[in-house]
């Protein structure tokens, strides 16, 4: 009768350890070889002293076998706060209507997070019309092929959309020592704010070099001395 018993409390420890073991299957822990099952512990003890959260859609277990959490893990979804995330919309319905394209560096994306783009915008290319902007090409590549300087006041550009100027040109301005050329004042300021009159067949100027008048046929691109 002791032998009986004995026996089948062999067969119990032997069954109770296939049922708790995560490391043998056919038990009733969940198999941390299925890769929906995470383990924080093997320990219930430990998991008694342990505080931890599981993510939505996953559920929380903690029994004789462990503790941890079971189902897929929630989906990566790119920061809205990054300054290189542009979410076009985060509802992954309405994704699946969208046409939408990014552009150059930028990779799309789309997933249960939603859809968008990913990666630094495309430079603001300097605009043509704008008559502070020249542009020397607009082949990057010849670009790097050109050796090119500008004004002063001017800055120079290389990037995706060309290469070129981008600021007020230089003025020229009247020459003081020209004979032809009779200065007011050469305060622009000044300028602003008085009358003066040019005899006749002068051309009056006021510019950013001052103001006053110019003799017949003297052409106003003519270099002032010392600018």
């Amino acid at each position: 009768m002791r032998a009986h018993i004995l026996w089948i409390l062999s067969v119990s420890a032997i069954f109770g350890q296939l049922g708790c073991d995560p490391q043998v299957s056919g038990g009733d822990c969940p198999d941390p070889r299925d890769p929906e099952v995470r383990y924080v512990s093997h320990d219930p003890e430990e998991c008694a002293r342990i505080d931890f959260d599981c993510s939505p859609p996953q559920t929380l277990f903690s029994d004789e076998c462990g503790c941890g959490c079971i189902g897929p893990e929630a989906p990566f979804c790119p920061d809205p706060a990054d300054p290189e995330v542009h979410y076009v919309s985060h509802d992954p319905r309405e994704c699946e209507l969208l046409d939408f394209a990014c552009s150059p560096p930028q990779t799309q994306f789309g997933g249960e997070c939603g859809c968008g783009c990913i990666g630094p915008e495309a430079p603001a290319c300097p605009d043509p019309s704008d008559p502070d902007v020249r542009y020397v090409s607009r082949d990057i590549e010849e670009c790097h092929l050109i050796d090119f300087i500008c004004a002063e006041s001017q800055t120079q550009f290389v990037n995706e959309c060309g290469c070129g100027c981008v600021g007020p040109e230089k003025l020229a301005c009247p020459d003081p020592g020209d004979p032809r050329v009779h200065y007011v004042s050469d305060d622009p300021a000044r300028c602003a704010v008085m009358l003066f009159s040019c005899d006749e067949g002068q051309t009056a100027f006021t510019d950013g070099c001052g103001c006053g008048c110019l003799d017949p046929k003297l052409p106003l691109g003519h270099a002032r001395q010392g600018s």
